[in-house]
């Protein structure tokens, strides 16, 4: 979560400095069209990209062309849009939550918690002020001649409210469903009706334009990002932009540039300013500056067409390529070949052997299995076995076989590139079964009968077989993998891990060491025959033991093949459910839940060599 807010904050400061360049490219233009830009750059600290990459995820674009799975696949592209991916997360089973600094969470959540009460309560404070004036106003009474050089063909001011308060607040926009004009009683005794006017126009642009509103959900981001230099620094650039805007439309509407200055002048010299920047005022940004722009006549350009297509483009460009990415990960995922960033470094989905020999086996040849660095040499394999090897989910996940698969058996001799990692040959498995048997898949997610995972006993005490691993276990696992996590090099494995962490399968039987209760969820589905749902809470390393007796009618080998019935090494021993509610104080209840399931949509048989 930690990790998560932080890429969020890395992602929308790297935007806002793009909406810097653009409003940069446009400082000649319209000063609204800034306004819009500095507006997109507060509200993207409230919409994160990643939900947008998870809308893209539901697509799962399988087809998508190889120089665009490369980009969103290579780590550096991963390392730029989340580069706090591996900060205080523990994705691997074997590290646990209890592992991690428990006190920087609740630590960082008082203090922001601290800063947004007090911004708030600030905020409220003004608010109360603003209500104050508005709940002592009254309807303004001037004379029908003084509004009338207001209403111009494009400024209608009859369906706005205008009321006078005994206020030294100057004359603002209040409101956001039906926005009022607030001015200060007397006013109009202390300006000339031209620059009267023009100060009515002033507010009546910001009425028509929702400034209130538009400053009001930045001020909800200021409350939420106050920590973020970035985020008061984007409402100043909003405030100076919008009265801006409203100062060469009033220019342009009303053509009397002088008495408008002085109209502002006079405003700026008797009142104070709006406390609050939902309060659309007149004397907001830089005066001096803005008064010489108006006696000048300076009115932004309006926007060329290769401008036009500029801003249409990045505007495309960050809504797209986010939801692009997610479809192109998912389908990548879905079928195995890409990795956690997490836990290691993405591989190229496009990762092949460079070497493949294909032929049929002697159907009585003796299954064999070798996957050594950079190769794979199989004999007598059933395909089933092949497609097992590469899908991040368990056999009984796996639907939409074809008739008659497990027929025809095969030797399989291929070599990976010298310099290919050993993670790549996974991949390398999929682009063969692509290449040579034409499988495709999808992924998809269906309602089937799950096993919840629980504590069996009320008080939380478990059973006799399994105990927490020592605290030196708990540190070298962690370390270990938070050094795989960055990239440095480390022995594989440390002998502090190959002590703590280990696994002792065996038939009916396995012990696990220094691993957490993930490790046994994963392994139970090929046992008890149904996908296995952790809800214990249990969050630390473990060391366990469990024996049963096993059902031969349940479950299948890690590689999808039938499990060959074979003597337990206790006969005496209960079967896997009792045991583990005797042995480890847990027991698995029957429910139904959403399964990523993968389904085979084709699978032909091989050409051969």
């Amino acid at each position: 979560m930690i990790a998560d807010f932080f890429n969020h904050l890395w992602q929308s400061t790297i935007f806002a400095a793009v909406v810097a360049l653009l409003c940069l490219a446009c400082r000649h233009n319209r000063a609204r069209l800034r306004y819009g830009l500095w507006l997109v750059a507060s509200a993207k600290f409230l919409v994160p990209f990643a939900a947008l990459t998870a809308l893209g995820s539901l697509i799962q674009w399988q087809q998508a062309p190889a120089p665009m799975r490369a980009v969103v696949a290579s780590p550096a592209a991963r390392d730029f849009n989340a580069p706090f991916a591996a900060m205080w997360v523990d994705p691997t089973p074997m590290v646990p939550a209890a592992a991690s600094p428990q006190w920087i969470s609740p630590v960082l959540f008082a203090v922001w918690l601290c800063g947004f009460a007090a911004v708030a309560f600030r905020r409220v404070r003004q608010w109360r002020e603003v209500r104050a004036a508005v709940r002592a106003s009254a309807p303004f009474t001037a004379a029908t001649p003084v509004l009338a050089g207001i209403e111009t063909r494009d400024m209608e001011i009859r369906d706005i409210e205008i009321r006078t308060a005994p206020t030294v607040l100057e004359p603002g926009a209040v409101g956001f469903r039906r926005p009022v004009i607030l001015l200060p009683a007397g006013i109009d005794s202390y300006l000339t009706a031209d620059q009267f006017a023009a100060v009515i126009a002033h507010e009546v642009c910001h009425v028509r334009r929702r400034d209130s509103l538009t400053a009001a959900i930045h001020m909800a981001v200021e409350a939420l990002f106050w920590f973020h230099p970035i985020v008061w620094w984007i409402g100043a650039r909003l405030v100076t932009t919008r009265e801006q805007a409203c100062d060469e439309h009033v220019v342009a509407e009303t053509a009397e540039p002088v008495a408008y200055a002085e109209g502002i002048a006079s405003v700026c010299r008797r009142y104070v300013e709006a406390p609050l920047m939902s309060v659309a005022g007149v004397s907001g940004a830089d005066v001096k500056a803005r008064i010489d722009a108006i006696l000048t006549g300076r009115i932004g350009l309006r926007l060329t067409l290769p401008k036009r297509f500029v801003l249409a483009a990045v505007a495309a460009l960050t809504l797209l390529v986010p939801i692009l990415a997610g479809a192109i990960e998912a389908a990548a995922f879905a079928a195995g070949q890409l990795r956690d960033p997490l836990i290691g470094p993405a591989i190229d989905p496009e990762s092949r052997f460079e070497v493949v020999s294909i032929k049929r086996s002697d159907p009585s040849a003796q299954l064999r299995l070798g996957m050594t660095p950079g190769r794979l040499d199989v004999v007598g394999a059933p395909v089933r076995m092949l497609v097992a090897l590469v899908f991040p989910v368990s056999a009984d996940r796996v639907f939409g076989w074809p008739d008659g698969i497990d027929a025809e058996r095969y030797t399989i001799s291929a070599k990976m590139p010298d310099e290919a990692p050993m993670a790549a040959r996974q991949v390398a498995i999929r682009n063969l079964l692509k290449d040579r048997f034409s499988l495709v898949t999808h992924q998809e997610t269906r309602e089937l009968p799950v096993y919840n995972l629980v504590l069996a006993r009320s008080d939380g005490r478990l059973g006799p077989a399994i105990k927490e691993s020592s605290a030196e276990c708990q540190a070298a696992a962690k370390e270990y993998f938070t050094a795989l996590r960055s990239g440095a090099p480390v022995q594989v494995p440390p002998p502090a891990i190959a002590r703590c962490v280990t696994s002792q399968p065996g038939i009916g039987t396995f012990g696990l060491q220094g691993q957490a209760i993930g490790s046994l969820v994963n392994l139970l589905p090929q046992f008890v025959g149904r996908q296995v749902i952790d809800r214990t809470g249990l969050t630390a390393l473990y060391d366990l033991t469990l024996k049963w007796t096993p059902e031969a009618a349940i479950g299948t080998s890690s590689l999808g093949l039938p499990q060959a019935p074979q003597p337990p090494a206790d006969p005496d021993a209960p079967n896997i459910f009792t045991a583990l509610q005797e042995q480890l104080g847990l027991k698995l209840e029957n429910g139904r839940g959403p399964v990523e399931v993968v389904v085979i949509d084709r699978l032909e048989k091989p050409t051969l060599d």
